[in-house]
């Protein structure tokens, strides 16, 4: 139903964008209109002609590409709507001049997110407090990184490098990796264990698995195969020197407890998370657990003793503003806590924005994420 609306609104913009554009009597804007029209309609075919193929599934390549180019030309003209019926209603050639300037700056925005956007990695330093920490680890350093996807890197490792000095470059005390190391499948980490292997840390590297990690995406000829592909990618973690926790906890000074869940997701995504059975294998103190979907936190880890949670999972949409104190994604309609610190009575979510990318070849105003959490000891009172 959402993509029915999403296409109907699509269809209305591009019309009223052309009506806008024809109705100056210039033969070269007349041209751009027609090859707009055509891109369009040719982007929209080549998306449904790849998807009908299932050997054209795993060309990410390809896909993505034919996907940036269709939001590249259909995003702006959503844009120009408002303005757009402005003109078409009142006559107003300031508001079919306006809108087209707000579509051609969208369009330059979708060009630096595809070309500079995705490779701009910002480090995001959150410190917090509390009663409950060990003494032990006041002032210990998190580095939590989410959403790598590195199958949508076209092995560009040249730019994935600069990423990984700037984790080392943090000096961290432990890396946390909450989820979706690949796009389907765990061939498409081969190639890059060497590089993932250079992270450094000085005491741990723990990880968990996210919905994209179980191959669900994806149709195997075989149930052992499909099988076979988690536990291969399970065995990467591992040959990289981070430490899968499947529905697992592990002690890492006394009285500070690490929890990893598998995915746990609202709606229509898999829920192996088992909150209860990982909690049981605790004792008392300090919780920090890592579940890939932040949808987990409201139905399940407040309801618990837990006192800070991980995710990653939305990618902020890759789309956003996060500029002059405005915060918002179009994700935010199906996911409130999507991206950056939240609290509940004294629990908190961070929602880490994503290491990588999917989809979208890019990332607009909503850039990838390396997270520095330094926890301290809150004194009492």
């Amino acid at each position: 139903m959402l993509f029915l609306l999403f296409l109907l609104l699509l269809i209305a913009s591009e019309w009223i964008f052309l009506l806008a554009i024809w109705s100056i009597p210039n033969v070269y804007l007349g041209i751009f209109g027609l090859l707009h029209l055509l891109g369009m309609l040719g982007s929209i075919g080549l998306f449904i002609w790849g998807f009908r193929r299932a050997q054209l599934r795993d060309n990410y390549k390809l896909g993505f590409s034919i996907f940036g180019f269709f939001i590249a030309l259909g995003v702006p003209t959503m844009f120009f709507l408002i303005p757009g019926l402005v003109f078409l209603s009142l006559g107003s050639v300031l508001a079919r001049n306006i809108g087209f300037a707000i579509a051609a700056l969208n369009f330059l925005a979708i060009l630096h997110g595809i070309f500079r956007g995705r490779w701009s990695w910002k480090i995001r330093t959150v410190e917090l407090a509390f009663s409950n920490l060990p003494k032990s680890m006041d002032g210990v350093k998190l580095i939590q990184i989410s959403d790598a996807h590195v199958g949508s890197f076209f092995n560009k490792t040249q730019k994935v490098q600069k990423a990984i000095d700037m984790i080392n470059a943090c000096g961290a005390d432990y890396l946390l990796f909450t989820g979706d190391l690949v796009n389907n499948k765990a061939q498409e980490f081969r190639g890059w264990e060497t590089l993932f292997s250079q992270i450094e840390v000085k005491k741990g590297k723990y990880s968990i698995l996210g919905n994209h990690d179980y191959g669900d995406y994806v149709q195997w000829e075989y149930d052992h195969d499909k099988t076979a592909n988690l536990q291969e990618l399970i065995r990467m973690h591992q040959l990289i020197g981070w430490t899968p926790l499947l529905n697992e906890s592990v002690e890492l000074e006394p009285g500070f407890w690490l929890l990893g869940v598998e995915n746990w997701g609202g709606r229509r995504f898999r829920k192996s998370g088992k909150l209860e059975e990982t909690l049981s294998k605790t004792g008392t103190g300090f919780k920090l657990l890592l579940s890939h979907d932040p949808s987990h936190f409201d139905a399940q880890v407040i309801h618990t003793d837990i006192d800070l949670t991980l995710s990653g999972h939305t990618h902020g949409m890759q789309f956003g503003i996060e500029r002059f104190g405005i915060k918002w994604s179009p994700v935010s309609l199906v996911y409130p806590k999507w991206a950056g610190l939240y609290q509940v009575g004294k629990q908190y979510l961070y929602v880490n924005r994503g290491f990588g990318y999917l989809g979208f070849p890019g990332r607009v105003g909503i850039y990838p994420e390396i997270t520095e959490l330094i926890l301290r000891q809150k004194p009492s009172a």
